[in-house]
């Protein structure tokens, strides 16, 4: 798998700015390697350094400006020989080059997030029906009185890597900003444990944290789902099944740049397949790994853009990046629950390409996303449990 230039930079970035409590995954404890010191050197430089080395124009698409950083870096990658899908297929044929990808994904995504305030934290393993999910539950400190919201949440990585080791700091970042008790989820991985072991999982997970979210310090009325990428494909289906089975949905979703459907029509797949952080072959070896079967690929209550209707699902943040193949269906998301009576916002935010969550720690526009989403979706789902007791109590009189 391709490594970024910047991948590293972080680590003395954030080490400038960290609070004065060190957190558990601190810059200390982050040895960088020789190769890791020289992409430091040129990731810390200005934005203006990369402004004036860019090879072209900036570039803009759809009226959107591509971040200069990212745009330096996808101009490197330009010169590289560009990864197929038989190579990419290759890459994850043994259990060694599977653990290598996914150490190094841990690491990368680590280093490059930005650091926040430290809080409690705390490993378990949950039951579920396919074994032992391990989760990592976050509560902040926030100064309130009485029980936090509570987010489930599921990290991306295309169902076959990345792990709540991945997404720590982005998830830390997700607790302080929207002030919430956050169960990240260690769902299994593709190809050893293809469709449907990650949405199992993520479902039991929802039904364990609604269970136990009192004794958690969280608010069993207020809990909700989210993730990114693959992980919001997984929030997705978790609310879907728990219509589906008439049961009660989560409260409210957060979901970023999200896996909605299959299908490749979007205008964004055309401008954005290749070359932004996400591309094509990638998509299509991915699928071949969480979902062997074609049948699964159409299983009722997976694909949100395949139902009739998207009534009773809950209220929904999704946050998609200008630059991105998923764009466009992010976007269709948004126009199918507005359309069908469900509360949505819809936030794109148009210099970032895919996966600007562990882009935190180094574009300052990925750092001010990923706040302001968490910020919003604490207020929505502290206002929507006001609502909803209000409809209740109005209800009873």
């Amino acid at each position: 798998m391709k490594r970024t230039l910047l991948a590293s930079a972080a680590v003395l970035l954030l080490a400038m700015n960290m609070p004065a409590q060190p957190p558990i995954l601190s810059p200390a404890d982050v040895t960088l390697t020789a190769a890791e010191k020289a992409e430091l050197k040129t990731g810390l430089e200005p934005e203006r350094w990369f402004v004036e080395r860019l090879r072209g124009p900036r570039e803009r698409v759809d009226g959107q400006r591509l971040d200069a950083k990212l745009q330096f870096l996808k101009e490197m990658a330009a010169a590289q020989k560009p990864e197929n899908e038989d190579d990419l297929l290759a890459a994850f044929d043994t259990p060694e080059k599977r653990a290598a990808i996914r150490a190094d994904t841990d690491r990368r995504w680590t280093i490059r997030s930005a650091i926040t305030a430290d809080m409690a934290v705390e490993d378990r393993t949950i039951p579920g029906r396919g074994g032992p999910i391990p989760v990592r539950i976050y509560r902040p400190e926030t100064g309130e009185d009485g029980p936090l919201p509570v987010l489930v949440y599921y990290h991306g990585g295309g169902f076959v890597f990345a792990s709540v080791r991945a997404v720590d700091r982005q998830v830390r970042l997700i607790a302080n900003a929207a002030r919430v008790i956050v169960v990240s989820v260690d769902y299994r991985l593709a190809p050893e444990h293809p469709f449907p072991a990650p949405q199992d999982d993520a479902e039991d997970a929802f039904l364990w944290a609604r269970v136990h979210a009192t004794s958690l310090g969280g608010d069993p009325a207020r809990i909700g789902v989210g993730g990114d990428s693959a992980g919001g494909h997984l929030a997705l289906v978790t609310s879907l099944r728990q219509r589906a089975a008439g049961r009660p949905a989560p409260l409210y979703q957060l979901l970023y740049y999200p896996a909605v459907t299959l299908d490749q029509g979007d205008r964004s797949y055309a401008l954005f397949g290749e070359g932004y952080g996400l591309d094509l072959a990638f998509i299509n070896v991915v699928t071949r790994l969480a979902f062997p079967d074609p049948a699964s690929r159409e299983a009722p209550a997976t694909w949100a853009l395949r139902e009739s209707s998207l009534a009773g699902m809950p209220a929904t943040i999704v946050a998609t990046a200008g630059y991105d193949p998923l764009r466009d269906q992010g976007c269709r998301l948004a126009a199918r629950l507005e359309t069908d009576g469900v509360g949505v916002v819809y936030l794109n935010y148009p210099s970032l390409t895919h996966s600007f969550l562990n882009w935190s720690g180094l574009i300052p526009d990925a750092n001010r996303a990923a706040r302001e989403t968490a910020a919003l979706f604490g207020q929505a789902i502290r206002s929507r449990a006001v609502a909803a007791a209000d409809t209740d109590r109005r209800g009873g009189e």
